[in-house]
């Protein structure tokens, strides 16, 4: 993976990154904290709604409890004593609602509120970067128009659709102001954070093969045919973060959106097995070709999955907390609780492919790249350095006794 290179450097840049706890905030905070110097960057304010849970050492850190559920009158009394010397600031944080219309609202009320109080608080603001994702381009809900590109049209109503209002307000409340906006659309982040949280796939992925081996079964994919020899692509957090910081930094970038994807494609018939291998579990016996060959290939544009994850995890509780005791890593039993089984069935649903062009971050000097492969495999032995899951070694050794 490559780093951002050659970014003009400005004694006394502030960072204010939100969603400490999240995937990609807390890679933007590792990627600040080991990759720059105080004369890059003088300070990292971080902020949550809960406590800080990372682990990344560094005296340039400063933590904020920030709720931006509240109004923004209430954010800028709290702001006021940390943020006010904040420069570039990197919104990653999303709240859950399980209602659609709530799940909007809230979320545009989030960023609403923060933007109102930091413009407010941050006299020698330079960068506002926003990040959405690959759902921007609808790819939940419809066949997507492959490669995605930034300036696709949208396909459905601004109500329909939480960041086109962020993006929005965003846009309109930077008019006449000297600072400048960019918005990163990644396509399932795959990454680790030291708080397990229910947004991160390879987590998921950790727990169902982990089971699988404990178990002694095989570990099929819960997809369709379509799915399962189609193309996809994932965005690596570390790259996110590469990216996020590259773009924010150069004027050549100010005020434009760019998708974020490892930069290769993945092929799921392929790489399920791989991913499984790591686990223990013998690549032949994660191979689901032979099962959906023997279903009609679905159309594309309908749901379809040959069994759910959702219900399968319904009472594999017990035998992960059995793993974690038989590792003597007991305090991972938490980590069930955050496994992605609903939302993963979802995904595992869709009978097309979405693909997100990278090709307007080339044009605009980024170089970053890393095998997609080797995303997971460095984000399941982060997982396990952090204690999230069980180590790898350890589990093989118990497995194989």
């Amino acid at each position: 993976m490559t780093t951002s290179q050659g970014a003009k450097k400005a004694q006394g840049r502030v960072a204010l990154v939100t969603g400490g706890n999240g995937i990609t905030g807390n890679a933007i905070i590792e990627y600040l904290a080991t990759t720059t110097t105080t004369n890059d960057w003088s300070k990292i304010i971080v902020t949550s709604n809960s406590p800080l849970e990372s682990k990344i050492k560094d005296p340039r850190i400063i933590f904020i409890a920030l709720d931006f559920t509240q109004d923004s009158r209430t954010l800028i009394e709290q702001m006021q004593p940390v943020c006010t010397q904040t420069t570039h600031t990197y919104f990653s944080s999303y709240i859950h609602k399980d209602d659609f219309r709530e799940l909007n609202h809230a979320n545009e009320k989030l960023f609403e509120n923060f933007l109102q109080a930091i413009t407010t608080v941050a006299p020698n603001l330079e960068n506002v970067t926003l990040q959405t994702g690959g759902k921007y381009y609808n790819i939940h809900i419809q066949p997507a128009r492959n490669p995605l590109r930034e300036d696709y049209p949208r396909a459905f109503p601004k109500s329909q659709n939480f960041y086109y209002g962020q993006e929005d307000f965003l846009k309109e409340h930077q008019k006449g102001k000297n600072w400048s906006w960019n918005v990163i659309r990644p396509q399932a982040i795959i990454g680790s954070t030291y708080k397990p949280n229910g947004m991160n796939s390879a987590l998921t992925f950790a727990l169902y093969f982990s089971i699988c081996k404990e178990l002694g079964t095989k570990a099929p994919m819960p997809t369709n045919r379509r799915f399962w020899e189609g193309y996809d692509d994932v965005s690596y957090a570390p790259l996110i973060a590469d990216l996020t910081i590259f773009v924010s930094t150069r004027l050549s970038c100010a005020n434009e959106a760019f998708n974020c994807t490892n930069g290769d494609v993945i092929c799921w018939k392929y790489l399920w097995p791989q991913l499984a291998a790591y686990f223990g579990i013998d690549p032949a016996d994660a191979d689901v070709s032979a099962q959906i060959n023997k279903v009609e290939e679905p159309l594309e544009g309908t749901a379809e999955q040959f069994f759910s994850l959702n219900t399968w995890a319904k009472d594999k509780r017990p035998v992960w907390d059995k793993l974690c005791e038989e590792t003597k890593t007991a305090n991972s039993k938490k980590t069930f609780d955050c496994g992605t089984w609903q939302f993963q069935d979802w995904v595992f649903q869709r009978t097309w492919s979405a693909l997100l062009s990278v090709s307007k971050a080339r044009r605009y000097g980024w170089t970053g790249y890393i095998d997609s492969l080797d995303s997971f495999i460095a984000t399941f032995d982060e997982l396990a350095k952090q204690g999230v899951i069980p180590k790898r070694d350890v589990m093989l050794i118990i497995f194989h006794f």
